[in-house]
């Protein structure tokens, strides 16, 4: 068997990762266009000051094109949330693969502290890597859940869906996952293994 030399190990992961950017990227734009136009759409109709708007007999809404326009707003602005987190979770279990064929920890019981402290051994280890382990862990897990670890080490992952009412009840903080942090995640993943 030919053993590979660091140079090529380094082509093949950060290629890897450049794979799932550019992926990431077309996707992002696609999705983006389609945000533009649901705007506009929605934005044109407000302008025209049409009001088709139809009630049964108890005065329930049935149909509104302004309603149904603001819906289809509203669903792909969801889709660019589910594309971000989709593709960091892709970007660290890409990590994650490499890290296990780098290290020859395949077992289950080798977890993410056994993975990242062997592969500090081999290769450059981002320090933000415990947090974009924290924040895939939330986003396969559950997104709803908020780590308080990963909330005190970036608070800027996160926001809130309502303003501050009082300091007695503050609103819970949500994921705010935005296109600089998928950016981030590729980041730390590109630094987080053999570099070119």
């Amino acid at each position: 068997m030919a053993i590979l030399p660091e140079s090529f190990k380094a082509f093949q992961y950060q290629t890897g990762i450049d794979r799932i950017c550019d992926a990431y990227r077309a996707s992002a734009d696609t999705i983006n266009k389609a945000v533009s136009e649901a705007t506009l759409a929605c934005l044109q109709h407000l302008e025209s000051g049409v009001d088709d708007r139809e009630y049964d007999e108890d005065g329930t809404l049935l149909f509104s094109t302004s309603y149904s326009l603001a819906q289809a707003e509203m669903d792909v602005i969801l889709a660019v949330a589910v594309v971000r987190e989709a593709f960091i979770t892709s970007a660290f279990h890409y990590w994650e693969r490499s890290a296990r064929a780098w290290t020859g920890l395949h077992e289950f019981e080798h977890k993410f502290p056994d993975l990242r402290r062997e592969t500090r051994r081999l290769h450059p280890v981002s320090p933000q890597l415990p947090n974009l382990n924290r924040l895939n862990n939330v986003l396969k897990h559950n997104s709803r859940r908020v780590d308080r670890t990963l909330l005190k080490n970036r608070p800027d992952y996160f926001g809130t869906l309502f303003p501050k009412r009082n300091a007695n009840n503050p609103p819970e903080p949500r994921l705010r996952i935005s296109h600089e942090h998928v950016e981030e995640a590729f980041d730390i993943v590109r630094g987080s293994g053999p570099t070119r």
